[in-house]
């Protein structure tokens, strides 16, 4: 049977009793349990912390003292670490490439839809706002025949009617009223060329400085610049 001894050196390591510094002092820069990324510069996983970017949590040792032996070491550059970080770094850049050109693919679709005429659901509810106006106007032609013939029980059923297509029509026109508000916003709308999110075209410069400064946008750029 597993000792409670055991059981901890399993979950947190036989030095889980040493200080910090006591348990790095023991591990060279080049042990499997050291972040090669860090040795050569900075580990990708902190740029994007908490953002749409997040690559999770880094389980490996990140130390100054590490990467300062690494580079005084007659094996710094020789060991493929540089290699193997800026290829991870350009796998990365690529994966960003791609969201830049779906975000660039998914406005022009968007654009199309919208120069093409009756957009999908408002064209046809412009239909029914006609149809339903139609009926309006034959149905209080009616009543006012109605009136005149003295029928004004008959007359007023039929005016509660009117108005109930009236309600009706007047949703539909809300709701043609939002759609094209969402699609002329989705025509101001831009793609970042640093981070592929999504921008307004003539946003308040604060928000504008919010974002050149966010995580993602100057964690890219970071990237890029490399």
């Amino acid at each position: 049977m597993i000792s409670a001894a055991q059981l901890l050196d399993e979950l947190m390591g036989r030095d889980r009793n040493l200080a910090p510094d006591e348990k790095r002092s023991n591990v060279r820069w080049d042990h499997e349990s050291v972040c090669k990324y860090y040795l050569c510069g900075f580990c990708p996983a902190e740029l994007f912390t908490n953002t749409r970017s997040d690559l999770g949590p880094c389980e490996k040792i990140h130390d100054e003292n590490l990467r300062k032996q690494y580079e005084k070491s007659s094996r710094f550059m020789k060991v493929g670490y540089e290699r193997d970080f800026l290829r991870y770094l350009q796998s990365l850049l690529a994966e960003v490439e791609r969201r830049i050109r779906r975000g660039h693919a998914r406005l022009a679709l968007s654009q199309n839809q919208q120069s093409s005429g009756a957009a999908g659901p408002t064209g046809k509810n412009e239909e029914k706002i006609q149809v339903l106006t139609d009926k309006i106007d034959v149905l209080l032609q009616q009543i006012e025949e109605l009136g005149s013939e003295g029928k004004v029980e008959e007359a007023q059923g039929m005016m509660k009617l009117v108005e109930q297509l009236k309600e009706e029509r007047e949703l539909l026109r809300s709701t043609t009223s939002t759609i094209e508000s969402f699609a002329a916003q989705e025509k101001q709308m831009e793609v970042c060329e640093v981070c592929g999110a999504f921008l307004i075209v003539g946003d308040a410069q604060s928000r504008v400085d919010d974002h050149l400064m966010g995580k993602q946008h100057m964690g890219y750029a970071k990237l890029k610049l490399l």
